[in-house]
């Protein structure tokens, strides 16, 4: 029962990060938030010195159960704390999640992703599962190299693959942070072009 419960819960919270996200976006237009870069930095910044941590925080979470859809968050990021600083953040956070999900998938195995997955992400998921080790991190390095590929669910794989945590985590920080920066900075893009008026 708690865990039916908890799937459900899981399921809805990319839904009510979409429809909050919309919301902010709506609100922003209405006060002129986002009039500009700087006008939406100083509308987040009024969160104070606390900021950092709750971004960090939102993209640990971020990584178990996706709140909003891939690279939004990194962009929010990069506009309030400035790009460098942003990616890194994002970059940390991220990296942490992975770490996280790795030992999830470790110790409880497919339930884990049962839990976490849609049914057709799990499917997918389960075809991951058949490759060989070299497969796996071929898997990794091309996920995390192409811009919005699933790169999640092959951390997921790599955590019940034979692949050790020391093979995981070099390619985890090799190629994280362009995963990162491809993707933030071509939403990021679109932002500019599309949203800030």
């Amino acid at each position: 029962m708690g865990k039916k419960i908890l799937k459900r819960i899981i399921y809805v919270l990319p839904i009510l990060g979409v429809l909050c996200f919309t919301t902010l976006v709506i609100y922003g237009y209405s006060k002129g938030v986002f009039h500009s870069v700087q006008s939406l930095q100083d509308f987040i910044k009024q969160f104070g010195e606390y900021a950092v941590f709750i971004f960090i925080f939102l993209q640990i979470l971020q990584v178990i159960v996706p709140i909003l859809p891939g690279g939004i968050s990194t962009v929010v990021g990069m506009l309030i704390f400035g790009n460098i600083p942003g990616l890194l953040y994002s970059y940390a956070g991220l990296i942490i999640g992975e770490i996280i999900v790795y030992w999830l998938a470790r110790y409880y195995g497919k339930p884990f992703a049962r839990l976490i997955l849609t049914k057709k992400r799990y499917l997918k998921f389960e075809k991951m599962l058949d490759r060989p080790e070299k497969g796996i991190k071929k898997l990794m390095i091309v996920t995390l190299l192409v811009p919005f590929a699933p790169d999640d669910l092959a951390c997921l794989v790599a955590g019940l693959a034979d692949l050790p945590f020391k093979e995981y985590m070099k390619i985890l920080l090799l190629f994280k942070f362009w995963s990162v920066a491809s993707y933030g900075y071509a939403i990021l893009f679109l932002f500019n072009h599309f949203l800030i008026y």
